[in-house]
């Protein structure tokens, strides 16, 4: 054999032998006492408040967890990538984590966008999905190996629209044009429809708008007797709708979504926003109050959601009893969510049904008086 092949023979078994041992590495979640596991979420963008929210329950319940030993004297390490509310950007999350950081997990996404783009592709790598927030119908259907503690938006959208319909008779809506605010969107307006309702004006804004004068202006020409304010990614934009509506005149009763029960609504629409009435999970358990105080003192400012902080807080808890009783082995994980017993955390007491959607967990209807919820009677 010449030099010159003996070379080439010497080249390929050093990219032979470094594959291999690439790939047994790669392979190997558990190597250095360390289990990884992956999170999408906004970090920056419109929706950076809900991504931090879920950022730093994680981190909270991380702590807790790994100072205390980790899962079988491993400790769990979270790779986390921006999905920007954005189904492409999730897209391009999902993938990185699923073919450079090879995990198994991933939680989120938060967005119901960013859960929906990413579920294809951990379906079909068997890689669980696991979302504290996303609420769209859609779902419900989109795979095995996809779940969420969250309610879906039929619940909330049945909930919001059956307490207009004992009052009213028309109605007007104001949505975000996101998956998440769609769907509430779409579930109204069935039941508004069932109950005789009529949707008078039917308007959709694009995330990001600062000024909603446009739209509010055909609304109050539409002369209905109440007002639903359905926000997606953007916190502030149900307390701009609020104040910009009052100072046009509006005075019918305004409803509206969870987000404009968030710091920054209720900042951007200061006083306007007392005797609002929104849909939000119930009161946190005795565990939650604890895990908002904690949130409070660790982070220096509220969460964007207080039942998103406490469901993804408790995401990574499930998570770790899985990962206690059966492993990283993702199918056996499934198998295990899918039969877990009821699960007792700061959002409540829940399991999941055949379908990886929470069962357990309800939600109601506040009226915002001096910045804070106070359950509708």
């Amino acid at each position: 054999m010449s030099r010159a092949q003996k070379a080439v023979w010497w080249i390929v078994g050093i990219i032979v032998v470094g594959g291999l041992i690439w790939w047994g590495v790669s392979r190997d979640r558990g190597s250095n006492n360390v289990i990884k596991i992956g999170f999408i979420g906004p970090l920056t963008g419109d929706g950076a408040a809900f991504g931090e929210t879920e950022r730093n329950a994680t981190i909270l319940a991380l702590d807790e967890i790994n100072s205390a030993g980790g899962v079988n004297g491993k400790q769990i390490q979270v790779i986390y990538e921006d999905g920007k509310c954005d189904g492409k950007d999730a897209t391009d999350a999902i993938q990185k984590l699923i073919s450079v950081d090879r995990v198994d997990i991933v939680l989120g996404g938060t967005c119901s966008a960013e859960t929906l783009a990413a579920a294809p592709i951990a379906e079909a790598n068997h890689v669980i999905l696991f979302s504290a927030f996303s609420s769209n119908p859609a779902i419900t259907n989109a795979g095995d190996y996809i779940f969420r503690n969250a309610a879906s938006d039929s619940d909330v959208g049945k909930l919001d629209a059956s307490t207009m319909s004992k009052n009213f008779k028309s109605v007007a809506m104001l949505s975000e044009d996101t998956d998440y605010s769609q769907g509430v969107r779409g579930i109204m307006e069935g039941v508004f429809k069932n109950n005789n309702v009529k949707v008078v004006d039917d308007e959709v804004y694009v995330g990001g708008t600062p000024d909603f004068r446009s739209f509010l202006l055909k609304i109050k020409q539409a002369n209905p007797q109440a007002l639903y304010i359905n926000p997606g990614t953007t916190p502030t934009a149900g307390g701009l709708i609020v104040k910009q509506a009052r100072e046009l005149g509006i005075t019918i009763p305004l409803y509206g979504n969870f987000s404009l029960g968030t710091p920054e609504a209720l900042q951007a629409g200061g006083s306007y926003m007392n005797g609002v009435i929104i849909s939000n999970a119930s009161q946190l358990s005795s565990t939650g109050v604890q895990l908002l105080a904690n949130y409070r003192q660790r982070f220096g400012s509220d969460p964007a959601n207080e039942f998103e902080m406490g469901a993804a807080y408790d995401r990574v808890y499930i998570i770790k009893n899985a990962l206690s009783a059966v492993g990283d082995n993702p199918d056996k994980i499934k198998n295990y969510l899918y039969q877990m017993p009821s699960f007792d955390g700061t959002i409540g007491t829940y399991h999941f049904d055949s379908n990886g959607d929470e069962v357990g967990v309800g939600f109601a209807n506040f009226k915002i008086e001096g910045g804070e919820e106070v359950p509708l009677i």
